[in-house]
């Protein structure tokens, strides 16, 4: 049993067998996975969940990868109950939207409301089915690609958006992972995506969370 599956995979003959067996399932836009691109052997990066089923898999853990590039929080309403019937015996559910909204709605003080109304919802659908969600927030931008002045706005928007999604968080007890205080530029393969290294520190973040969270949260 390999130690993740992945949503590319959703018409091999395998799938229906092996999705039964995913423990954690992640959604989110492509800093968690590329499945819309096709098998993960022609993504453009490597991604969390990878590095994060390998951490996984002494634990008998098996990792489920449903992100798709592109994605906005809208979208990841209907992604997540798909994932609920799709990976019906996984306890955990990692969520990581909002990266791409920013990008498409640059106005962070009315886009970062409609964020978080969305991962709300998510965390119900999870919650609902008695299940653990756990949140991830927008990680920050590579500002060495970038002009100063816009490096500078990146990283405002962001912290604007990341103290909001964290107080958020708190109030309603929710797992959150902080992936802007854990990447640096170096992490990054391009302007936005993390590269292989960046990858194993979100999947080391996500592994500590998950292993900290209580059942059920």
């Amino acid at each position: 049993m390999p130690p993740v599956i992945y949503l590319a995979d959703r018409r091999m003959p395998s799938f229906d067998a092996d999705r039964q067996l995913v423990d954690v399932a992640c959604a989110g836009d492509s800093i968690t996975g590329w499945n819309n691109f096709g098998t993960a052997g022609v993504w453009p990066y490597r991604t969390y969940p990878e590095f994060l089923g390998r951490l996984s898999e002494p634990f008998g853990l098996t990792v489920g990868n449903g992100g798709i590039a592109g994605e906005v929080s809208p979208n990841g309403i209907g992604q997540v109950r798909d994932y609920l019937r799709l990976f019906p015996n996984a306890r955990s559910f990692v969520i990581g939207y909002g990266t791409n909204d920013l990008g498409m709605w640059p106005d962070v003080e009315s886009t970062s409301p409609g964020i978080i109304e969305n991962l709300g919802r998510m965390v119900d659908s999870v919650r609902e089915a008695g299940k653990r969600p756990l949140l991830l927030n927008v990680p920050p931008a590579n500002g060495s690609m970038f002009p100063r002045a816009v490096a500078e706005r990146l990283r405002v928007d962001r912290a604007y958006h990341n103290a909001r999604l964290a107080a958020y968080c708190h109030e309603r007890g929710i797992p959150l992972v902080d992936l802007t205080s854990a990447l640096q530029d170096e992490h990054f393969g391009d302007e936005l995506h993390p590269n292989d290294d960046g990858a194993r520190i979100i999947a080391a973040e996500v592994f500590r969370v998950l292993r900290a969270a209580p059942e059920g949260g």
